[in-house]
């Protein structure tokens, strides 16, 4: 009989899958110059094997007595509306990273319930490839916000790396620029 315990890392497990970075860019409408539309289509495939596991895992909890929680979108996938295909692989990447992080996690604590763990331990083994898919893709696009000192936000100008300099100087190009939320 599975415990409640059991039923919350099932309940992760498909909170991951169901909202991955990959499911949000469906609705993010980004900017896909010519010649990327590939990138689109792997974001498809991704996301569908990610919807078949996932109603794997909602009927394991199901009929585990437990209800299916499928999660919310992290708040801050809101921020990469409108942006450039490239850079939201850098994204996709960077997210799929802690996925694996946060799926090696469910997996360990699912030892004493083989089904769910089996099912946690496949998630982790198709994130892992989905990220083999992602990285090639990635080749030549900027580097991702999550893992650089200075964060770079929807309505920044392109800068270069000389003008934007240490975080201090984007601050100042934000309040010389007039940000609306600026104490001058």
């Amino acid at each position: 009989m599975p415990t409640n315990d059991t039923i919350n890392v099932l309940n992760r497990v498909l909170a991951i899958l169901e909202r991955s970075f990959p499911q949000y860019m469906q609705y993010a409408r980004p900017y896909i110059p010519a010649g990327r539309e590939n990138i689109l289509q792997t974001i498809e495939q991704i996301t569908a094997s990610e919807d078949a596991l996932a109603e794997r895992v909602a009927r394991q909890v199901f009929e585990a007595g437990g209800l299916p929680d499928h999660g919310e979108f992290p708040i801050d996938f809101t921020d990469t509306h409108d942006l450039s295909i490239d850079f939201l692989v850098c994204e996709a990447i960077d997210c799929l990273e802690q996925n694996v992080e946060d799926l090696q996690q469910c997996v360990d604590n699912l030892r004493q319930a083989f089904a769910a763990q089996s099912l946690a331990a496949e998630a982790l083994g198709m994130t892992k490839a989905h990220l083999e898919m992602l990285r090639p893709l990635a080749t030549g696009a900027p580097k991702s916000t999550k893992t650089g000192a200075t964060p770079a936000y929807a309505n920044d100008a392109p800068v270069s790396t000389e003008a934007a300099g240490i975080p201090d100087r984007q601050e100042e190009r934000k309040l010389a620029a007039g940000e609306p939320h600026s104490p001058s």
